[in-house]
């Protein structure tokens, strides 16, 4: 393992508790060559072992099934959909009053997208201590440690 997984796989075991953004499941779904290695630490080694904690918005489901409905691809998109509520340790939050205010302040103050500013607010009310994505105006977010999947490709 490179320095860069190393750094990757200590960074997630400090925060103990993370988000994920749908970027991390539509990487490893699609098995991008790129993220692949990163994702695998996720999903195939802290995840199952409890080495982390992971949650998400239900924002997730509607990202990650859009493609194989686009495709007319219905029982993939069951079996995407059971993939991610079978995994160990994940937990899923969908958008109460509580987020949906938060989303707001967090668009308002950072001017992202509605989907990111939810996945945010997500991360932060479920009590997240990082949100792993792969969108760099993240790192601009102050409320919560931001962990960007394209810094750990160099």
């Amino acid at each position: 393992m490179g320095p860069r997984l190393k750094n990757f796989k200590q960074t997630l075991k400090k925060s103990k508790n993370v988000s994920l953004d749908s970027s991390c499941f539509i990487y490893h779904i699609e098995k991008n060559r790129k993220y692949l290695e990163l994702t695998r630490i996720i999903f195939k080694e802290l995840l199952p072992n409890g080495n982390i904690q992971a949650s998400g918005s239900t924002m997730i489901i509607t990202e990650i099934l859009i493609k194989p409905y686009r495709l007319g691809r219905h029982q993939l998109a069951l079996a995407y959909k059971t993939l991610i509520k079978a995994l160990p340790n994940f937990s899923l939050f969908a958008t109460d009053e509580q987020i949906a205010t938060e989303a707001a302040k967090i668009r308002a103050k950072y001017n992202l997208r509605t989907p990111d500013a939810i996945h945010i607010a997500t991360a932060i009310e479920s009590g997240a201590k990082a949100i792993i994505g792969n969108d760099r105006r993240w790192h601009q977010v102050k409320e919560i440690k931001t962990i960007i999947l394209e810094d750990f490709t160099r």
